[in-house]
């Protein structure tokens, strides 16, 4: 059920306990006013507890059915940045796993192709500080593995993640 419906039905739910509270109350005093002249305690005065608790449980409903109406944006925006860094936490857990397996030029090559998805293999090259032969088998293994993918684009090849992280 929504939340803003919810909220809804318990803020009507304490404006129905609003009534009968008050409806309590006024056949109380009415009470009091009857028998009481005489100035000795009575039931009357001994139930006035019970408007107390009556007026706690509107006050307790009512807020519990404003919170419920005006506050639920905020909750979903906080469970939204939750889930988001728990995918991007476990995104950089699975992407280190990945890299435990690898060498260090393996790593190198594979870190930069994170950093930017697409690079030339031109650029590539002086990112790592590897020779165009040395990159270019290394980017074979990767590619080999599954882990990269290439693609033609001109004169030059675009490297990209084949990894979902």
């Amino acid at each position: 059920m929504d939340n803003k419906k919810l909220g809804l039905i318990i803020i009507g739910l304490s404006v129905l306990f609003s009534l009968l509270t008050w409806g309590f109350s006024s056949q109380l005093s009415a009470l009091k006013t009857d028998a009481c002249a005489c100035g000795i305690s009575c039931a009357a005065h001994e139930q006035s507890y019970l408007i107390y608790c009556g007026i706690a449980l509107i006050a307790a409903t009512l807020s519990l059915g404003a919170y419920l109406l005006f506050f639920e944006k905020s909750h979903k925006l906080i469970l939204d940045k939750i889930e988001k860094d728990s995918s991007v936490k476990n995104s950089e857990e699975r992407f280190n796993l990945i890299l435990m397996g690898l060498n260090a030029d393996e790593k190198k090559i594979l870190s930069a192709v994170k950093e930017q998805d697409g690079i030339t293999q031109h650029t590539l090259g002086l990112r790592t500080d590897m020779h165009k032969s040395k990159l270019s088998v290394v980017m074979g293994i990767l590619e080999h593995k599954g882990l990269i993918k290439k693609e033609k684009k001109g004169k030059t090849n675009q490297i990209f993640l084949r990894v979902k992280l």
